[in-house]
């Protein structure tokens, strides 16, 4: 039993989901919304920017990103989504990670 029902839940409670500025026909750039824990977001960055260096599965994920055309700290914060999620799945599944999958 999790506290959230799902990763977009408790990436929304991280602070870290994307929000869109509207008014009309404007259509603002998409930037994190920031309504969670400053220090959980914190963490989460740094742990995506640790295991981009240190996890093939992720630097992979990571270089990808960068290579469709995203710029570093948005690259980062997709992986931190990514870490996120499979974090989740983790204790879901109650399994530990693998290379190739969980």
């Amino acid at each position: 039993m999790t506290l959230y029902k799902n990763d977009k839940k408790l990436i929304a409670a991280a602070g870290l989901d994307p929000s869109t500025y509207q008014s009309g026909k404007y259509e603002g750039s998409s930037k994190i919304s920031k309504r969670g824990n400053r220090h959980l977001r914190r963490v989460i960055w740094l742990m995506a920017k640790t295991v981009v260096f240190s996890n093939e599965v992720f630097r992979t994920y990571f270089y990808k990103r960068r290579r469709e055309g995203l710029c570093y700290k948005m690259a980062i914060m997709a992986t931190a989504h990514k870490l996120i999620r499979v974090m989740f799945a983790m204790l879901v599944h109650q399994k530990c990670f693998q290379q190739g999958g969980i």
